[in-house]
């Protein structure tokens, strides 16, 4: 099947390489955050990293799960989800990278020694476009925040989250073609239903990189930060979906935290927003798009211009 087939994939990937993905659940009221950690690798994802963030969207599946069904005991509940998020009151997910800069794609010293066959890259491609895809279908509100640079699947990761907030000075390209692949996470779906298929054309057609601004334009940023202030500019968005509105989230006039309770807003509410919202690519003809845009990247990927492509850009770094 192929859902064993994907453990089976994700244990095998889990071997390669070096960084981590951790996830705050307690990181503000009703927020977690997701960080990328491979600083050394410009935050690329290793096996290793792709692992983790399955293993991260299995632990949020259930957190949401034994918050919806009702059938299952208050015991099991909480052992279902063990420590990750008790209160249960997660409304929205930040997404961002360690040290300033997001995600350089792929970690292109794992793929040389251990992912630069078609074989190795139909399993990497399977996988995180089921973990993506899964994200996606998640209840909760995500924002990616971009400092530095959103490259090749770290492009396809920011497409993966519900609302983008970028610093001025960061950039996100799309570099597959520079590769000579094609988006092999569902980052090529996932464009074109944000910016439409003729932006989409040019963006990925192109590799020329998207700024803050050009991004604003096209609808694909949401937010503008200075740079340093991602994080907190995404959590200061993700605030208008928790609270009812901006001021509410602020201490009361005596300097103590008197949020009154009543002025959250409802999470089984904004959870089942967010639930209607991607039930929209939850049918058959998107997950055969999908399987189309992996079967395109298979027929592509460790064939040899792309195994060129990146030897060169591998040695460059």
């Amino acid at each position: 099947s192929l859902h064993g087939n994907l453990t089976n994939i994700r244990e095998e990937l889990r071997k390669l390489g070096h960084g981590s993905i951790t996830f705050d659940p307690k990181y503000s009221r009703g927020i977690g955050l997701l960080t990328l950690q491979n600083p050394e690798r410009h935050n690329a994802l290793s096996g290793k990293m792709m692992a983790e963030l399955s293993d991260i969207v299995d632990n949020l599946e259930n957190v949401v799960k034994s918050n919806t069904n009702d059938n299952l005991n208050h015991e099991n509940r909480l052992n279902n989800v063990s420590e990750l998020d008790k209160e249960n009151n997660l409304i929205g997910i930040i997404v961002t990278g360690s040290r300033n800069t997001f995600c350089s794609g792929l970690d292109l010293s794992v793929a040389k020694d251990h992912i630069l066959t078609p074989e190795n890259g139909k399993k990497m491609s399977l996988l995180m476009q089921d973990t993506l895809f899964r994200f996606g279908q998640l209840p909760l509100i995500s924002v990616a925040a971009i400092e530095g640079y959103a490259l090749g699947g770290g492009a396809e990761l920011v497409t993966a989250c519900d609302h983008r907030c970028i610093s001025e000075t960061s950039k996100i390209r799309f570099v597959q073609v520079k590769m000579s692949v094609i988006p092999g996470w569902g980052g090529g779906k996932r464009l074109i239903d944000i910016v439409g298929s003729v932006n989409a054309l040019k963006i990925m057609g192109t590799s020329e990189p998207i700024t803050a601004q050009n991004g604003l334009n096209l609808g694909f940023v949401d937010v503008i930060a200075p740079h340093g202030e991602c994080v907190n500019r995404a959590r200061e968005f993700l605030n208008r979906y928790v609270y009812f509105s901006e001021r509410d989230e602020r201490k009361g006039e005596n300097g103590s935290d008197n949020t009154n309770e009543d002025r959250i807003n409802s999470v089984k509410a904004v959870r089942g927003l967010k639930s209607l919202i991607s039930r929209t690519k939850n049918n058959e003809e998107y997950k055969n798009f999908l399987l189309y845009e992996h079967e395109l990247f298979c027929s592509l990927w460790g064939q040899k211009e792309n195994v060129d492509a990146v030897l060169k850009t591998r040695n460059s770094k």
